[in-house]
């Protein structure tokens, strides 16, 4: 909030023209712009992107992170953001070759923590750059129905790349389906073996509540830790898939079809659910 407070008073200290922003997101974007416009770095302009993404601009976002590609052609960052947007507006085979790209680049370098657009109540990063860039890879192989491919992502997501039980038990839950889409099923129970039983979560709930639900240590409907009946489109979509493998395919489908009318485009499960019921039979 000070930085905000402290760019847009500098704006106006600059004579630069200042709208009073429509909202809190807006004028984050506003602050982040200014930042831009003092500093093109490459930092600075992944989170003009970031911003616009989270105010729904994703065709904004993703003209903006390729426009910075062009200054920063050998930026991994830049296209770990670019590849999470271009998923969000179902462009998943363009998502594949520019999150393939970031991995590649981003051989070289350490794996950091990355800060967050909208903090845990802790304020501590759960997530880290190569984990996001394995994370979304994942997601687009598991899009288009490469299941073995996706697979292989999210377990360098848990093996590799995570620091903490938030990576590994998001990261895990679409690991184990994965390998049960494909098939292989003696290596999707090893996954539930391999993680936590009782996992250190701030942000990820839901994807521990599957992790449960999948090991059998709690059932579709029980309430979570905190007494409330999990909900959400992950843990939506994780049921569903958990209910047709269990032979349930009708309650599972269901399920999938209203997640799949959800206004909540940008979330993983919703597209997810598309692209299931869009698949070939």
């Amino acid at each position: 909030m000070r930085m905000i407070l402290g760019l847009l008073l500098l704006a106006v200290a600059c004579g630069s023209p200042v709208e009073p922003p429509a909202s809190w997101p807006e004028a984050e974007l506003a602050a982040d712009r200014l930042a831009w416009d003092d500093d093109a770095s490459e930092m600075n302009g992944i989170w003009v992107g970031r911003r616009l993404g989270y105010l729904g601009r994703y065709d904004e976002a993703i003209d903006w992170y390729r426009q910075r590609l062009e200054e920063f052609p050998k930026s991994y960052r830049l296209r770990r953001h670019l590849g999470h947007r271009l998923i969000t507006v179902r462009k998943f085979d363009e998502a594949i070759d520019v999150l393939e790209q970031a991995r590649a680049l981003a051989a070289s370098h350490r794996n950091y923590l990355e800060s967050d657009g909208a903090p845990n109540p802790t304020g501590e990063p759960r997530s880290t750059t190569h984990g996001n860039i394995d994370y979304h890879l994942g997601l687009a192989y598991y899009l288009v129905g490469e299941f073995d491919r996706a697979a292989e992502s999210w377990s360098r997501c848990v093996q590799q790349w995570a620091k903490n039980d938030d990576g590994r038990v998001s990261a895990g839950h679409w690991w184990y389906t994965s390998l049960v889409r494909a098939g292989r099923f003696d290596e999707a129970a090893a996954v539930l073996e391999l993680l936590p039983s009782d996992p250190d979560v701030i942000e990820n709930h839901a994807y521990r509540n599957l992790i449960d639900l999948y090991a059998g240590r709690r059932g579709s409907d029980e309430p979570d830790a905190d007494g409330e009946t999990p909900t959400g489109a992950a843990w939506q979509y994780g049921l569903a898939r958990w209910q047709i493998a269990d032979g349930d395919v009708e309650s599972g489908t269901a399920i999938l079809e209203a997640l799949a009318t959800s206004d909540n485009r940008a979330s993983f499960g919703v597209i997810a659910a598309e692209a299931d019921l869009n698949a070939d039979p």
